[in-house]
């Protein structure tokens, strides 16, 4: 069974891919978005071992948002990388992350892939939950099994999003299913399809369209796909010049433009972040703008005020590296010999809005 789960782990997050990452075709630069500027001044988390995968910024208390993939709890950075628990929780790792100001609310998916110093007692790839906190207080109002809902399949809980109404929407890596979790806490399956099924990680990143649509990301083949709130079964690919292998975390900019984070897929190492820019509602869009970022393994992208940020940790490390650690060996914070934990997670400043 050992064997069986570090076969499996190694196929999701490969770390030996090509070396040049894959040429894109860009096409005119947006004025109003670019990833450049001067003074780009990134930001170090001081916490070892964090292993973030989604980053917020919470724009009341001026503080960026992360969860840990390794130790299950939600913290709070400063300006200065200083890391404090913004939600102690007792969760495995943390994936998509969300605010929802207007209903007060905070949402953190969990699941466990093995990389984690808490272990699901059904067993890996087995938990797929969405818990909802009050932003205020950070007590925890429910918990929502989304894995019930397809109880003989593989789960990973990855990709979130809310729409005005207080429903999430939330993608499953290893089962091709979007869920639906709405305001009171019912859960259902929102849409399924064989186009969602691939090679390791697939559905990943998703966004809310203010016009009433989602826009998601299969990371394992790079596509892009419409899908009407209204009529999922309607849904669309987003016709795209080049293919976004490794596409993780997006963020919407405006209606026309949206960013993208990509790291490893299919034997491609992307390793960037992409602006793309649509001008036909997202029935086709072109890459305006692209930062190759190196061997880093970016993961989500996050605006503050006019500043575009991209967070990478090397998840992709500790993953692999938890096929042959220990519970113990993960518990090990301050282990001298263990280069694994000593590693930190960076804000890496990217871009400006215009």
């Amino acid at each position: 069974m050992k064997n069986t789960i570090s076969i499996l782990l190694a196929l999701i997050f490969i770390t030996s891919c090509k070396e040049n990452p894959p040429k894109s075709k860009i096409s005119e630069k947006n004025e109003f978005y670019v990833l450049q500027g001067n003074n780009l001044k990134s930001i170090e988390i001081t916490k070892n071992a964090l292993y973030p995968e989604t980053i917020l910024y919470h724009s009341k208390n001026e503080k960026f948002i992360v969860g840990s993939f390794r130790d299950g709890s939600i913290y709070e950075i400063d300006n200065d990388g200083n890391a404090k628990i913004f939600i102690e929780t007792n969760l495995r790792s943390i994936l998509g992350i969300q605010i929802d100001y207007k209903h007060n609310k905070f949402f953190a998916l969990s699941s466990d892939i093995g990389a984690s110093i808490n272990r699901y007692n059904k067993g890996l790839k087995k938990e797929a939950t969405l818990n909802t906190y009050n932003l205020t207080t950070k007590e925890l109002i429910r918990t929502v099994s989304l894995a019930k809902l397809k109880p003989n399949s593989a789960h990973l809980a990855n990709g979130l999003t809310i729409d005005n109404d207080g429903n999430a929407y939330i993608t499953d890596s290893f089962s091709p299913v979007i869920y639906k979790v709405d305001a009171n806490g019912n859960a259902s399956i929102f849409l399924e399809d064989n186009q969602f099924v691939g090679d390791g990680i697939n559905l990943n990143g998703i966004v809310y369209h203010p016009d009433g649509y989602l826009i998601t990301v299969k990371k394992s083949d790079g596509t892009l796909f419409k899908i009407p709130i209204s009529e999922p079964e309607k849904f669309s690919k987003i016709e795209l010049d080049t293919k976004l292998y490794g596409g993780d975390g997006l963020l919407i900019l405006d209606k026309n433009n949206l960013a993208i984070a990509s790291n490893i897929a299919s034997g491609e190492a992307t390793e960037s972040v992409f602006l793309l820019q649509t001008d036909n509602d997202w029935k086709s869009a072109h890459i305006t703008d692209k930062k190759y970022l190196g061997n880093v393994y970016p993961t989500t992208i996050v605006a503050k005020k006019n500043n575009l940020y991209v967070l990478h940790s090397n998840l992709n490390v500790l993953v692999s590296s938890s096929k042959e650690a220990s519970k113990a060996e993960l518990l090990e914070e301050n282990t001298n010999n263990n280069e694994v934990l000593k590693k930190r997670a960076t804000i890496q400043h990217i871009g400006m809005v215009k």
